[in-house]
């Protein structure tokens, strides 16, 4: 987790962020690749909350949201490169993930591969 020192006088404190909150998510201008990413969404991830505010779609769901350009491209009929999709994309939340024709958004900022050096960092530090 990131922490940043504030000094508050005499004494610098650590902020940390909230680990509660596991909510990620991505508002979709409104286009046809923004309906098809909507539409495969409702089937892959019934969790998943979904709102059409004016021009652009806001789907938030907890945990992760995939979205993978081949199914996409099945649904549309046409090739949707990942720029392309990004270009659909208006803002997201969430740690994002580019890889494989995918785009993937993960509630853990802190990648798995890093856990255990940050524990072992913090411990070294006196705050484990």
């Amino acid at each position: 987790m990131a922490t940043t020192a504030r000094d508050t006088g005499s004494q610098a404190t650590r902020w940390r962020p909230k680990t509660d909150r596991r909510t990620v998510g991505i508002s979709l201008m409104g286009s046809a690749e923004a309906d098809a990413a909507v539409e495969l969404t409702r089937e892959e991830y019934p969790d998943a909350r979904i709102s059409f505010r004016d021009c652009y779609y806001k789907i938030e769901r907890d945990d992760l949201l995939e979205f993978d350009m081949d199914r996409l491209s099945d649904r549309l009929g046409h090739e949707l490169p990942t720029e392309m999709f990004l270009v659909t994309m208006t803002t997201y939340y969430g740690r994002m993930v580019r890889s494989n024709n995918k785009i993937q958004i993960f509630a853990d900022i802190l990648p798995d591969r890093f856990k255990d050096l940050h524990r072992a960092q913090e411990v070294a530090r006196g705050n484990g």
